[in-house]
């Protein structure tokens, strides 16, 4: 029974918190707050912002005739772009394929495909003739 009694003493005091069996022993002083309020920061005065005199700002415009001039501009780039591109386009094609290159007509990739509509019409000539010989 002395060990249960002494055991349950023993759990008192190590769950008593530490900060609780220090202010006994310490008087009561005013509470301060950890945390102050921060002062307030002074209010900037408003400068307004310089105008830019540079180049172009936002808020000028370009004239009529520089838009038209860049517009021409623009326009001749892209016939450059075209004439480079099919002039590239033409210098890689096969030598058959070019226009203007000689092309016999039974030559060329439909060739086997004349060739098989050829026979079907035939074998199809040879099956209305074989009906006919059998009414």
């Amino acid at each position: 029974m002395l060990r249960r009694t002494v055991a349950l003493a023993l759990l008192a005091v190590l769950l008593v918190p530490a900060s609780a069996v220090g202010q006994e022993n310490q008087p009561q002083q005013p509470s301060q707050d950890p945390f102050p309020a921060l002062p307030q920061p002074q209010p900037t005065p408003f400068t307004p912002p310089e105008e830019d005199n540079g180049f172009l700002g936002l808020d000028q415009e370009i004239g009529g005739n520089a838009t038209l001039y860049i517009a021409g501009a623009i326009l001749l780039i892209f016939i450059a772009i075209g004439w480079y591109i099919s002039r590239d386009a033409r210098r890689t094609l096969p030598a058959g394929h070019r226009p203007g290159a000689p092309r016999q007509r039974d030559e060329g990739p439909h060739k086997h495909k004349r060739q098989a509509k050829a026979k079907a019409r035939a074998r199809t000539k040879a099956q209305r003739t074989a009906r006919s010989r059998n009414r």
